[in-house]
Protein backbone atom coordinates (compact mmCIF):
# COMPACT_ATOMS: atom_id res chain seq x y z
CA UNK A 1 0.00 0.00 0.00
CA UNK A 2 2.96 2.33 1.15
CA UNK A 3 4.44 1.84 -2.62
CA UNK A 4 1.40 2.42 -4.25
CA UNK A 5 0.88 5.74 -2.15
CA UNK A 6 4.54 6.81 -3.41
CA UNK A 7 3.87 6.31 -7.03
CA UNK A 8 0.65 8.47 -6.44
CA UNK A 9 2.46 11.11 -5.04
CA UNK A 10 5.10 11.28 -7.73
CA UNK A 11 2.72 11.54 -10.20
CA UNK A 12 1.10 14.33 -8.67
CA UNK A 13 4.36 15.86 -7.50
CA UNK A 14 5.58 15.88 -11.52
CA UNK A 15 2.69 17.98 -12.00
CA UNK A 16 2.22 20.10 -8.73
CA UNK A 17 4.41 19.71 -6.41
CA UNK A 18 2.61 22.04 -3.89
CA UNK A 19 -0.20 19.38 -3.66
CA UNK A 20 1.81 16.78 -2.24
CA UNK A 21 3.71 18.88 -0.27
CA UNK A 22 0.61 20.14 1.12
CA UNK A 23 -1.08 16.55 1.27
CA UNK A 24 1.73 15.44 3.79
CA UNK A 25 1.20 18.37 6.16
CA UNK A 26 -2.16 17.85 6.06
CA UNK A 27 -1.38 14.60 7.22
CA UNK A 28 0.40 15.05 10.00
CA UNK A 29 -2.05 17.79 11.25
CA UNK A 30 -4.99 15.55 11.43
CA UNK A 31 -2.73 12.17 12.52
CA UNK A 32 -2.17 14.42 15.65
CA UNK A 33 -5.68 15.52 16.25
CA UNK A 34 -6.69 11.82 15.79
CA UNK A 35 -4.15 11.07 18.28
CA UNK A 36 -5.21 13.50 20.37
CA UNK A 37 -8.74 12.37 20.51
CA UNK A 38 -7.53 8.76 20.98
CA UNK A 39 -8.83 7.23 17.80
CA UNK A 40 -7.74 3.52 17.55
CA UNK A 41 -4.72 2.95 15.24
CA UNK A 42 -6.50 1.24 12.96
CA UNK A 43 -8.50 4.24 12.16
CA UNK A 44 -5.98 6.68 12.47
CA UNK A 45 -3.90 4.73 9.78
CA UNK A 46 -7.15 5.00 7.50
CA UNK A 47 -7.18 8.68 8.11
CA UNK A 48 -3.16 8.98 7.45
CA UNK A 49 -4.05 7.03 3.99
CA UNK A 50 -7.22 9.61 3.28
CA UNK A 51 -5.08 12.59 3.85
CA UNK A 52 -1.80 11.43 2.35
CA UNK A 53 -4.46 11.20 -1.53
CA UNK A 54 -7.13 13.83 -0.59
CA UNK A 55 -5.85 16.06 -3.36
CA UNK A 56 -5.51 13.20 -6.08
CA UNK A 57 -8.14 14.97 -7.77
CA UNK A 58 -6.17 17.75 -8.39
CA UNK A 59 -4.78 15.69 -11.42
CA UNK A 60 -8.13 16.66 -13.55
CA UNK A 61 -8.06 20.46 -12.60
CA UNK A 62 -5.77 22.65 -14.89
CA UNK A 63 -2.78 23.93 -13.20
CA UNK A 64 -3.21 27.51 -14.51
CA UNK A 65 -6.59 27.51 -12.18
CA UNK A 66 -5.08 25.88 -9.17
CA UNK A 67 -2.38 28.83 -9.39
CA UNK A 68 -4.09 31.61 -10.60
CA UNK A 69 -3.28 34.70 -8.53
CA UNK A 70 -6.78 36.03 -9.43
CA UNK A 71 -10.41 35.52 -8.69
CA UNK A 72 -11.88 32.07 -10.20
CA UNK A 73 -15.38 32.51 -12.15
CA UNK A 74 -18.03 30.63 -10.29
CA UNK A 75 -17.77 28.05 -13.09
CA UNK A 76 -13.84 27.94 -12.42
CA UNK A 77 -14.47 27.27 -8.80
CA UNK A 78 -17.27 24.63 -9.80
CA UNK A 79 -14.78 22.81 -11.62
CA UNK A 80 -12.12 23.05 -8.83
CA UNK A 81 -14.74 21.42 -6.37
CA UNK A 82 -15.23 18.18 -8.06
CA UNK A 83 -11.56 16.97 -7.39
CA UNK A 84 -12.66 14.86 -3.99
CA UNK A 85 -15.60 13.35 -6.80
CA UNK A 86 -12.83 12.46 -9.12
CA UNK A 87 -10.30 11.50 -6.17
CA UNK A 88 -12.84 8.94 -5.19
CA UNK A 89 -13.73 7.66 -8.61
CA UNK A 90 -9.67 7.01 -9.30
CA UNK A 91 -9.25 5.34 -6.00
CA UNK A 92 -12.74 3.16 -5.63
CA UNK A 93 -11.45 0.23 -7.60
CA UNK A 94 -8.69 -0.06 -5.49
CA UNK A 95 -10.59 -1.05 -2.62
CA UNK A 96 -8.75 -0.03 -0.35
CA UNK A 97 -9.15 -0.09 3.95
CA UNK A 98 -12.30 0.85 4.80
CA UNK A 99 -13.86 4.20 4.48
CA UNK A 100 -10.67 5.67 3.27
CA UNK A 101 -12.45 6.75 -0.33
CA UNK A 102 -15.65 8.18 1.46
CA UNK A 103 -13.76 9.98 3.97
CA UNK A 104 -11.07 11.51 0.54
CA UNK A 105 -14.92 12.04 -0.78
CA UNK A 106 -16.41 14.21 2.07
CA UNK A 107 -13.75 16.20 3.34
CA UNK A 108 -14.64 19.55 2.03
CA UNK A 109 -18.27 19.14 3.45
CA UNK A 110 -19.65 21.03 6.12
CA UNK A 111 -21.68 20.44 9.29
CA UNK A 112 -24.62 22.56 8.08
CA UNK A 113 -24.54 21.01 4.88
CA UNK A 114 -22.76 24.21 2.62
CA UNK A 115 -19.76 21.98 1.72
CA UNK A 116 -19.12 20.03 -1.55
CA UNK A 117 -19.58 17.82 -3.33
CA UNK A 118 -23.03 16.32 -1.73
CA UNK A 119 -23.70 18.98 0.57
CA UNK A 120 -24.04 16.52 3.28
CA UNK A 121 -24.55 17.76 6.47
CA UNK A 122 -23.05 16.77 10.50
CA UNK A 123 -24.80 13.11 10.66
CA UNK A 124 -24.10 12.10 7.49
CA UNK A 125 -20.22 13.18 7.72
CA UNK A 126 -17.78 10.10 8.83
CA UNK A 127 -15.81 11.34 11.54
CA UNK A 128 -12.56 10.97 9.73
CA UNK A 129 -13.82 13.19 7.49
CA UNK A 130 -14.41 15.95 10.27
CA UNK A 131 -11.05 15.58 11.04
CA UNK A 132 -9.81 15.87 7.77
CA UNK A 133 -11.04 19.12 7.03
CA UNK A 134 -10.21 20.88 10.11
CA UNK A 135 -6.86 19.83 9.02
CA UNK A 136 -7.17 20.83 5.40
CA UNK A 137 -8.58 24.42 6.93
CA UNK A 138 -5.59 24.58 8.48
CA UNK A 139 -2.86 24.18 6.68
CA UNK A 140 -4.04 25.59 3.65
CA UNK A 141 -4.94 29.04 5.57
CA UNK A 142 -1.02 29.03 6.95
CA UNK A 143 0.72 28.19 3.54
CA UNK A 144 1.28 30.59 0.78
CA UNK A 145 -0.65 30.63 -1.96
CA UNK A 146 -0.56 32.75 -5.36
CA UNK A 147 -3.74 34.23 -4.65
CA UNK A 148 -3.35 35.22 -1.04
CA UNK A 149 0.13 35.16 1.67
CA UNK A 150 0.02 32.78 3.88
CA UNK A 151 -1.94 33.52 7.20
CA UNK A 152 -0.82 33.73 10.31
CA UNK A 153 -1.91 29.95 12.72
CA UNK A 154 -3.77 32.50 14.75
CA UNK A 155 -5.95 33.30 12.26
CA UNK A 156 -6.81 30.20 11.34
CA UNK A 157 -7.59 28.62 14.43
CA UNK A 158 -9.83 32.00 15.15
CA UNK A 159 -11.68 30.61 12.10
CA UNK A 160 -11.83 27.29 13.29
CA UNK A 161 -12.82 28.51 16.57
CA UNK A 162 -15.81 31.31 15.46
CA UNK A 163 -17.42 28.16 13.22
CA UNK A 164 -17.25 24.81 15.65
CA UNK A 165 -20.49 23.36 15.53
CA UNK A 166 -21.77 25.59 11.97
CA UNK A 167 -19.08 24.30 9.85
CA UNK A 168 -16.52 22.59 11.76
CA UNK A 169 -16.95 19.61 14.52
CA UNK A 170 -16.53 21.05 18.04
CA UNK A 171 -14.93 18.19 19.31
CA UNK A 172 -12.20 18.18 16.44
CA UNK A 173 -11.87 22.14 17.20
CA UNK A 174 -11.19 21.78 20.76
CA UNK A 175 -8.54 19.10 19.91
CA UNK A 176 -6.91 21.07 17.50
CA UNK A 177 -6.79 24.32 19.68
CA UNK A 178 -5.48 21.97 22.65
CA UNK A 179 -2.67 20.75 20.21
CA UNK A 180 -1.32 24.63 20.62
CA UNK A 181 -2.13 25.04 24.03
CA UNK A 182 -4.69 27.50 22.87
CA UNK A 183 -8.56 28.34 24.08
CA UNK A 184 -9.44 31.28 21.38
CA UNK A 185 -12.32 33.54 22.68
CA UNK A 186 -15.32 33.07 20.78
CA UNK A 187 -16.07 36.62 20.02
CA UNK A 188 -12.77 37.53 18.95
CA UNK A 189 -11.30 36.94 15.38
CA UNK A 190 -7.81 37.73 16.20
CA UNK A 191 -5.65 36.17 18.96
CA UNK A 192 -1.75 37.08 18.08
CA UNK A 193 0.73 34.82 19.81
CA UNK A 194 -0.04 31.20 19.50
CA UNK A 195 2.81 28.88 20.69
CA UNK A 196 2.37 25.51 19.07
CA UNK A 197 3.31 22.94 21.57
CA UNK A 198 4.03 20.66 19.00
CA UNK A 199 7.51 21.69 17.19
CA UNK A 200 6.75 19.39 14.03
CA UNK A 201 3.38 20.90 13.85
CA UNK A 202 5.05 24.45 13.94
CA UNK A 203 7.72 23.13 11.10
CA UNK A 204 4.16 21.64 9.09
CA UNK A 205 2.63 25.42 9.36
CA UNK A 206 5.55 27.48 8.34
CA UNK A 207 8.07 25.97 6.25
CA UNK A 208 10.83 28.27 5.55
CA UNK A 209 10.46 28.54 1.63
CA UNK A 210 6.98 29.48 1.68
CA UNK A 211 6.58 31.84 5.29
CA UNK A 212 9.44 33.98 3.94
CA UNK A 213 7.08 34.78 1.20
CA UNK A 214 4.23 35.78 3.18
CA UNK A 215 4.77 36.51 6.63
CA UNK A 216 6.45 40.01 6.55
CA UNK A 217 7.34 41.17 9.94
CA UNK A 218 8.14 44.83 8.83
CA UNK A 219 8.07 48.36 11.12
CA UNK A 220 6.97 50.84 8.82
CA UNK A 221 4.11 50.57 6.09
CA UNK A 222 6.08 52.13 3.53
CA UNK A 223 8.04 49.51 3.47
CA UNK A 224 5.91 47.50 1.82
CA UNK A 225 4.89 46.87 -1.94
CA UNK A 226 2.73 49.33 -3.43
CA UNK A 227 2.35 47.94 -6.89
CA UNK A 228 2.27 44.35 -7.92
CA UNK A 229 1.20 43.24 -11.81
CA UNK A 230 0.08 46.55 -12.72
CA UNK A 231 -2.15 46.85 -9.68
CA UNK A 232 -2.50 49.76 -6.71
CA UNK A 233 -1.99 48.18 -3.17
CA UNK A 234 -3.44 48.90 0.05
CA UNK A 235 -2.30 47.25 3.04
CA UNK A 236 -3.93 46.32 6.26
CA UNK A 237 -1.99 45.36 9.55
CA UNK A 238 -3.75 42.18 10.85
CA UNK A 239 -2.62 42.04 14.67
CA UNK A 240 -0.84 44.24 17.38
CA UNK A 241 1.50 46.62 17.13
CA UNK A 242 4.00 43.57 18.83
CA UNK A 243 2.83 41.20 15.72
CA UNK A 244 2.84 43.25 12.32
CA UNK A 245 1.70 40.55 9.95
CA UNK A 246 0.51 42.41 7.02
CA UNK A 247 -1.53 41.66 3.91
CA UNK A 248 -3.54 43.55 0.73
CA UNK A 249 -6.21 45.20 2.54
CA UNK A 250 -9.46 43.94 1.06
CA UNK A 251 -8.36 40.30 1.22
CA UNK A 252 -9.35 40.08 4.99
CA UNK A 253 -12.92 39.38 6.65
CA UNK A 254 -12.99 40.40 9.56
CA UNK A 255 -16.90 39.24 10.17
CA UNK A 256 -16.03 35.60 8.67
CA UNK A 257 -12.37 34.75 8.35
CA UNK A 258 -13.21 31.64 5.88
CA UNK A 259 -13.42 34.45 3.48
CA UNK A 260 -10.07 35.64 3.76
CA UNK A 261 -8.64 33.89 1.09
CA UNK A 262 -12.00 34.82 -1.39
CA UNK A 263 -13.44 31.01 -0.16
CA UNK A 264 -10.55 29.28 -1.61
CA UNK A 265 -9.66 26.08 0.57
CA UNK A 266 -9.36 23.48 -2.42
Amino acid sequence: MDALIQVMESTIAARDPYTVSHQQRVTQIACAIAQEMDLPEDRVQQLRIAATLHDLGKVAIPTELLARPGKLSSIEFDLIKTHPQVAYNILQPLKLPADTTEIILQHHERLDGSGYPQGLKEPDILFEAKILGVADVMEAMCSHRPYRPALDPSVALAELSMNKGVLYDPAVVEACLKLYEQTLPESTASTPGLLPRLTNLTQTLAPVGDFSQAHINLTHLSKLPQTTSGKTWKWARLFSKDQLTWMPFGTVSVVGLAMVFGSRVF
